[in-house]
């Protein structure tokens, strides 16, 4: 069976609470890695953020470390929340759009809520519903003239629904039972200048918690269709046909262009990320739990090799 998350193995109290997800990924282990963390990882751990900081929570702080967890928050919310967080480290030139989606209250756009597994968790065919609207209208809003023109096509040419990592659920369960809760997306769009293909691509995370329920990647290709008169000349008369032409359709180039961010922009933003959020978390698991992360791994490998075969006192 595969290993609890770290803080779920030191403190199996939380394994009774569904909605704590602390990070489970080796690269980030408990107080911070000893090297530089890949952008991936780095990216996958900001998605546990809020659980981890609960965790510590739960583990127990002194005055001046709650004070030290609400200056991260602080940071956190500043750019967005966590999904703020994981599209700036995107590290994509150009805007980042965040709004609030539409609630979801249609039939069938939720996994059944008898799938324990899979409870509140939006369909596939519903993420890419909500992120293809997001994307239109973001492309109206910066091509005016798509709103009238009857001569302009936009045609879906890959569509990529990311399954890494795994998203939540957007019902909540409380005291006074399930509560929906509302979702926001982060959305960039861009062009290819090589390909001539704009892309599109959002994440949705709920609300407040800042689960990660999802997202897509959209790529299209903008036509224009034109008709040119040409004369065609016969033996009885000039006659003038009309041809339609199909061409690339470069009024998209309002678009910025879709590109990572140089090298060094790119490696400016992790260490921002990294210093501001992710370092003060990582020093806060360091002192106030990792200790106990590390006992347990010692009487773990004492058991495994016939030694010591006690338990952790967890909380």
């Amino acid at each position: 069976m595969p290993r609890l998350a770290p803080a779920l193995d030191v403190f199996p109290t939380l394994v009774r609470f569904q909605t704590i997800r602390p990070r489970r990924l080796f690269e980030v282990p408990i107080g911070g890695p000893s090297s530089n963390v890949s952008a991936k990882a780095l990216q996958q751990s900001a998605i546990h953020l809020y659980h981890d900081l609960g965790v510590i929570v739960f583990a127990g702080c002194s005055v001046a470390e709650v004070r030290r967890i609400g200056d991260v928050l602080k940071e956190v919310v500043a750019w967005g929340g966590q999904g703020g967080v994981v599209a700036r480290l995107d590290a994509w030139e150009g805007e980042v759009v965040r709004r609030r989606e539409r609630s979801l209250k249609g039939k069938g756009e939720l996994y059944k809520d008898l799938d324990e597994k899979r409870t509140g968790i939006i369909k596939p065919e519903v993420l890419l519903q909500l992120a293809t609207t997001r994307f239109e209208e973001t492309l109206k809003e910066r091509i005016p003239e798509l709103k009238t023109a009857k001569d302009i096509d936009i045609r879906e040419t890959q569509v990529i629904l990311p399954g890494s990592p795994p998203p939540r659920g957007v019902i909540n369960k409380t005291v006074n039972g399930p509560r929906r809760l509302p979702i926001e997306s982060f959305t960039t769009m861009g062009v290819n200048r090589v390909s001539g293909y704009t892309i599109g691509e959002t994440r949705f995370f709920t609300v407040g918690s800042g689960n990660y329920v999802g997202g897509a990647r959209v790529d299209y290709l903008m036509l224009k269709y034109e008709e040119e008169k040409r004369k065609k000349t016969d033996e009885n008369a000039q006659k003038s046909t009309g041809i339609i032409s199909v061409k690339p359709y470069w009024g998209h180039g309002k678009l910025k262009q879709r590109r990572r961010a140089s090298d060094e922009t790119q490696s400016a933003i992790f260490d921002e990320v990294v210093s501001k959020v992710m370092q003060p978390l990582w020093d806060l698991e360091r002192s106030v739990w990792a200790v106990k992360a590390e006992e347990l791994e010692k009487r773990r490998e004492k058991k495994k090799w016939g030694g010591d075969d006690t338990q952790v006192n967890a909380a």
